[in-house]
């Protein structure tokens, strides 16, 4: 039933698009628009409903759903598609002053999109919310996720999967001295062998000689609080210590009593008793609180073991450290897929062991991918030709339909997801370098393409963190890096992941991706029906484009060349690269998010300008040019209520014109960098009410310009800022500086301000990140206040000609990283070899002194015991 999921997954995507954009039509900036406002509520009333019972039942099917999915999404892209070919219709009004068209043809489609909708929900819905809850063990209901696997406990030790680091550490507290019951988790991605290492460690003589029982439990997403306790039953039935209790005895035990007559018969069997449970694919807290009463802790030091690859879950329960698994590192790989191919006795051969670590390194890590393309390799011939197939259809060969246990592993964590994340996860298929994903850019794409399910009082981007975060904690989202307060910048997926993503994608046509390589850009449809080709091929774009018709309901994607606009009317997301901006012949007025990068001239952007009034829902505008000057945008900037984030290398911001009615306050803005020679005024200020992050770049002041002329007294307006990047090329004094309290991340750079005056930044209730880069401060000596930077985690010093720097742990009580560079310190903070918070002391290009304190601060470190300090000298 995948492809039920995930066409309902299609369905709330679509519903959730058509939510944002009804809402945003009824903005009080769109009023020039001729629409009925009781005629769109209720729209969003049907659209709520039909939201509200995809949320209930996107984990359950019933006969009478067959279909239901499929309407509503074709119903939600209906209504949408009416809606934004109305609102381009007015847009040649708006421009020329003249009477907008009729519109007596919208409200009459939309009149009929609303008794579809009320006609599914009267006479279908209310009649399935009624008798499903009858049917929940009706043979016709279908859960979504894949057959679970074998209940039983793996019989056998696996291979060594990594180092044995981790399986000395399980054994360790296993058999640690703790006398009350611990509970241990070990955390990570489906595939990557937590499975094997917790049964590795169940296996282990030690663990057998140790424990009086031990109990092995599949618990999975579909689970019975009875039959996990049957199962924890069989396994003590085996057991030497109950022997006597026979499997007959166990089915007469299963068939004749309930949940709670079994548990107290486990409970008996543990009573007094040193035990040794192992809970393998736990996916939820429930499952725990359904059977915890029936484990007894008695203080002999029984131990509970835990798998998932939910984090939260694991942190919940965790007595101790998590054990969370990584990806294999090439080498760990390659000895993994020997020994599956060759066993311990046996070497690779010679002439195909290039090859072979080839394989394992494309497999990415992943131990699940290693066995299964070694378990084919032990099986077939060992030649250059065989293994060189192999390389070269990995993928293919992994996610075969002759691998079925692979594809439910990764189909399991897919399927578990919440449907608000399927559309966010199957977004996938369209991420510029999947591998290694831009997170800033990514959520202002998510919130582009509408699909985001909002969360009571936070902004569609946080909601989109918190997203990422709950992807991160199901161990979907790998972290490659983060900023410098802590947020989330980069993030990978496997590769296997992403092919799971296309085949969901190609079954219900979510997204379609066009790419080619002249000119260069990625395109993107969100649509049904959509183009769909396979990412990384060259498709015969004017074809396929061809195919494209006003009639179809494309609301997102990608454009590279003028030609390609008459056919993407309705184009929510652009991206362009050595391109041109869209010019006056084009008809893209429905973009959202619009990126450039590359080429720019004078003349291209004279064009774009005379459109950007006309662009009614732009959010996201993006430029990196290679202009040697500074980009000055036009007054009409101030015309785009909704935008949300303004990106471009270098601009100049243009005075909001008090007079003009159609300017509004930009309520939505949060992003706006880099602004050359920025004026704070009051009328700027008044107009960005949520600005959140504010990039912003000073050269040598012009002759005859002061620094108060720019106002920067009025920053500490701007309340919701929280991440504000100076940089000048000049002196600047305090006296014309002032920032808001709600700063996180403050980076300064050539501000040449006095070290004694930093009591102004370290005062900052909520800094958590700090910059000081390049002449931010002068000076050579830097005594900090004590009570002050109570939330600074991060600090990085670099090009100052700081020397002594009289400081001790006190001063930062809750530093996690410090970063040094280009210093030559002959003074150093004390105590922070002893600091409680300190994980980390980067060092890049400092002298041999610096480098010493770090080392020395490390080493004291670890003599405190904390094994993951790092000391990083570059």
């Amino acid at each position: 039933m995948k492809l039920e999921a995930s066409i309902m997954a299609a369905a709330y995507a679509a519903l959730m698009s058509l939510l944002n954009t009804s809402e945003l039509i009824l903005h009080p900036s769109q009023h020039w628009l001729r629409i009925n406002i009781i005629q769109i509520e209720s729209l969003l009333q049907k659209v709520h409903l039909l939201q509200e019972f995809l949320e209930d039942f996107s984990h359950r099917a019933h006969e009478d759903m067959a279909g239901l999915e499929t309407q509503i999404a074709d119903m939600a892209y209906a209504a949408e598609k009416i809606i934004e070919l109305h609102v381009l219709d007015q847009i040649p009004a708006r421009s020329t002053g003249s009477e907008g068209n009729s519109s007596t043809r919208f409200s009459d489609d939309i009149h009929k999109v609303i008794e579809e909708m009320e006609d599914l929900i009267q006479n279908k819905l209310m009649m399935i919310k009624e008798t499903i809850g009858k049917f929940e063990e009706d043979p016709t209901f279908v859960d979504f996720s894949p057959a679970v696997a074998s209940r039983s406990a793996p019989k056998e030790q696996n291979t060594k999967v990594g180092s044995d680091e981790k399986l000395e550490e399980i054994l360790d507290i296993l058999t640690g001295q703790q006398s009350n019951r611990q509970i241990l988790a070990i955390v990570g991605m489906g595939g990557i062998g937590k499975t094997t290492l917790a049964n590795n460690a169940y296996q282990h003589p030690l663990i057998k000689h140790h424990f009086d029982i031990c109990a092995w439990a599949t618990i999975s997403q579909k689970y019975s609080a009875r039959n996990i306790i049957y199962e924890m039953l069989s396994e003590i039935g085996q057991s030497r210590s109950e022997s006597h209790l026979r499997d007959d005895q166990l089915g007469q035990t299963k068939c004749d009593t309930g949940e709670e007559q079994l548990g107290e018969v486990l409970y008996k069997k543990l009573f007094g008793r040193r035990y040794l449970i192992v809970l393998d694919d736990l996916w939820s807290i429930e499952a725990w609180d359904e059977i915890k009463r029936f484990l007894p802790d008695f203080g002999n030091r029984s131990r509970i073991m835990i798998t998932t690859r939910v984090k939260k879950v694991a942190e919940q329960l965790s007595s101790c450290p998590l054990f969370e698994l990584d990806l294999l590192d090439d080498n760990s790989s390659w000895e993994l897929l020997s020994e599956k191919v060759f066993g311990h006795q046996q070497g690779c051969p010679p002439e195909l062991e290039e090859l072979g670590k080839t394989i394992a390194k494309n497999c990415k890590g992943l131990p699940l991918a290693i066995v299964v393309i070694g378990g084919l390799l032990a099986k077939s011939d060992k030649t250059r030709d065989s293994w060189k197939h192999v390389t070269g259809n990995l993928n293919s060969i992994i996610n075969s339909e002759d691998n079925e246990k692979c594809l439910e592993m990764l189909y399991l964590s897919y399927n578990n997801l919440p449907i608000y994340l399927k559309p966010c996860f199957l977004y996938l298929t369209v991420a510029r370098q999947p591998y290694n994903m831009y997170i800033p850019m990514l959520i202002q794409e998510w919130v582009s393409e509408g699909f985001l399910k909002p969360i009571r009082g936070k902004s569609l981007e946080e909601a989109a963190h918190e997203y990422i975060a709950e992807l991160v904690d199901r161990n979907l989202f790998i972290v490659s890096s983060r900023g410098v307060s802590g947020n989330l910048l980069r993030c990978g997926v496997h590769d296997l992941l992403i092919d799971l993503c296309w085949r969901e994608v190609k079954k219900i046509n979510l997204f379609g991706v066009i790419y080619d390589k002249k000119p260069k850009f990625i395109s993107h449809l969100f649509t049904r029906p959509s183009i769909l080709e396979p990412q990384g091929s060259v498709p015969r774009s004017l074809d396929i484009l061809g195919q494209v018709s006003p009639s179809q309901s494309i609301t997102s994607g990608s454009y590279s060349a003028p030609w390609y606009a008459s056919h993407l009317q309705l184009l929510r997301v652009l991206i362009m690269t050595d391109s041109i901006l869209p010019d006056e012949n084009s008809e893209l007025m429905n973009l959202r998010f619009l990126s450039f990068h590359g080429r720019l001239d004078g003349n291209s952007i004279l064009r774009f300008y005379s459109l950007m009034s006309l662009f009614w829902n732009l959010q996201t505008l993006r430029i990196d040019s290679s202009l040697s000057e500074p980009i000055f945008l036009p007054p009409e900037i101030w015309c785009l209520p909704h935008l949300r984030h303004l990106v471009i290398e270098r601009c100049v911001l243009p005075g909001p014109p008090i007079q003009k009615h159609d300017f509004h306050i930009l309520e939505n803005l949060q992003t706006l960098a880099t602004v050359v020679y920025f004026r704070c005024t009051e009328e700027v200020y008044r107009r960005l009410p949520n600005l959140k992050d504010l990039g912003v770049l000073y050269g040598r002041l012009p002759p005859g310009v002061e620094w108060p002329f720019f106002q920067l007294h009025n920053l500490v307006h701007l309340h919701k800022l929280q991440i504000l990047n100076f940089q000048v090329d000049s002196s600047i004094s305090w006296k014309y500086l002032s920032f808001p309290l709600s700063l996180k991340e403050l980076n300064l750079s050539g501000c040449r301000l006095p070290w004694e005056d930093m009591s102004i930044v370290g005062s900052l209730p909520n800094l958590e990140g700090l910059q000081l880069w390049f002449h931010a401060c002068k000076g050579k000596t830097w005594c900090p206040t004590q009570g002050q930077f109570v939330k600074l985690k991060v600090l990085l010093i670099g090009e100052i000609e700081l020397v002594n720097w009289k400081a001790d742990k006190t001063h930062f009580p809750v530093i996690e990283r410090l970063i040094l560079g280009y210093l030559n310190l002959e003074e150093f903070p004390q105590e922070f070899g002893e600091h409680p918070t300190l994980t980390k002391i980067e060092v890049v290009s400092c002298g041999d002194s610096t480098k010493g304190w770090a080392e020395e601060v490390g080493e004291e470190q670890q003599s405190y015991g904390n094994e993951g300090f790092r000391v990083i000298i570059l």
